[in-house]
């Protein structure tokens, strides 16, 4: 017991000595690299509403199954004539017969119909959660990766200053300039190694969002792999004049049509009757203690003289109509999200290609050229800080329309029903 307690401090002590040691080497950990594709299929695997959907889905089968069933019949037993003092096999008539609906009216092929109008609708309602599921995770990878794609540059800015701090720091000693040009480097240097830290968060906070979408609590030290500097292009069923599927949203409304006729013909078979045939046997008490033994049989039908269920296929003929009607509503709005689509998609990608890459190169440009004048003497530390502050703006404009631009080739694809 006592070398327990003995023992029991210095756990304690390893213990809190590692947790900060296995932060440090989570963060050593080699990264592992990671496609758009293999996040996707990552988020499809890990959602559990994908599974619930599923589970929905399969459900609504077992109705269909259900509604393709026939009545069960129904049996009868009677006895007539109980009095005392009688003799059961001989006084008493006895009817033993089954009945069974016969369902002429449709009653059946409209339950079928609706059942499977339902699996259908399931099916393109978890279709519709799952393509959503995945524009989210691919609108979150592209920006998960502008942000690494930013922390990228941030960390060469800190390189580049802190060789400019060196430089200057050795010039100082020489006495070559003075302290506050020294000064005015270290500032650079520390808002460079600030702006870093922050990109660093953004970086983590932005794979966070993305692993939160993959249905994961945390995200790994993932290296996203996607190209960020190459113009995807869109679909080719994206262009202009071509051939556009259909979206998730018009095959709904469609579906939608398809339901509320399978709703009329409910109706409609509400209002007709069916038929109940029964047949059967009948004991009844003879003559001479001699019971006389019989068939029976018949039929029994409502007759739809006042009730013909008349207002509820009139508001299922309605509901056809407003059905109808909200697919033309769905089928313009889509068309209309697809022409904001394009521009957004037409003007993103000119700015990249016709104004950010041009002055990019040409910042870049006045930068080298700043930086070999100032190591020649050419010009002032002010100016060649303001080239590299250029460089660096110009930089992150490039990089945030970048962002825009795969952004926008996401949205056009959504628009146009094409799957991420």
């Amino acid at each position: 017991m006592l070398r327990i307690v003995r023992i029991l401090p210095l756990v304690f002590c390893m213990a809190v000595l590692w947790a900060p040691c296995r932060t440090l080497f989570a963060a050593d950990m080699p990264s592992q690299d990671m496609s758009l594709r293999q996040a996707i299929d990552l988020a499809v695997a890990n959602r559990a509403e994908l599974r619930a959907a599923n589970r929905n889905t399969e459900s609504t089968v077992q109705l269909r199954r259900q509604a393709g069933l026939i009545p069960s019949p129904r049996f009868f037993y009677q006895s007539e004539n109980l009095r005392p003092g009688m003799t059961f096999t001989k006084d008493v008539d006895t009817y033993a017969y089954g009945t069974e609906v016969l369902e002429i009216s449709g009653k059946r092929s409209a339950r079928i119909a609706t059942a499977e109008n339902g699996i259908a609708f399931s099916r393109l309602t978890s279709e519709q959660q799952k393509i959503a599921i995945e524009f989210s995770v691919a609108q979150d990878y592209w920006e998960a990766l502008r942000l690494q794609y930013m922390q990228s540059l941030a960390a060469q800015n800190v390189e580049y200053y802190r060789e400019i701090l060196d430089y200057h720091q050795k010039r100082f000693k020489e006495g070559k300039i003075a302290d506050i040009d020294l000064l005015r480097v270290r500032l650079e240097e520390a808002r460079a190694e600030a702006n870093m830290e922050s990109n660093r968060l953004a970086e983590a906070e932005g794979k966070q969002r993305l692993a939160r979408d993959m249905g994961l609590t945390e995200a790994a030290n993932w290296r996203l792999s996607e190209r960020f500097d190459v113009l995807e292009s869109p679909h080719s069923s994206m262009a202009p004049g071509a051939l556009q599927p259909e979206t998730i949203a018009v095959k709904l409304a469609r579906q939608a049509i398809e339901a509320a006729r399978a709703n009329l013909m409910v109706q409609k078979a509400q209002g007709r009757p069916d038929v109940d045939v029964l047949f059967g046997y009948k004991r009844q008490a003879g003559f001479a203690d001699v019971p006389f033994n019989s068939m029976l049989a018949g039929f029994q039908m409502n007759v739809p003289i006042f009730d013909r269920n008349q207002g509820a296929v009139a508001a299922a003929r309605l509901q056809v109509q407003a059905n109808t009607a909200t697919l033309s509503s769905v089928q313009q709005r889509k068309a209309a999200d697809l022409v904001l689509a394009r521009m957004a998609y037409d003007t993103w990608k000119r700015q990249v290609t016709e104004r950010y890459q041009p002055i990019l190169n040409q910042a870049v440009d006045i930068a080298n050229v700043s930086r070999a004048a100032y190591l020649e003497g050419g010009i002032d530390l002010l100016r060649l800080l303001d080239a590299e502050k250029l460089r660096v703006d110009v930089q992150n404009s490039w990089v945030d329309a970048l962002g825009n631009y795969h952004q926008s080739v996401l949205a056009l694809e959504y628009a146009g029903g094409v799957e991420p």
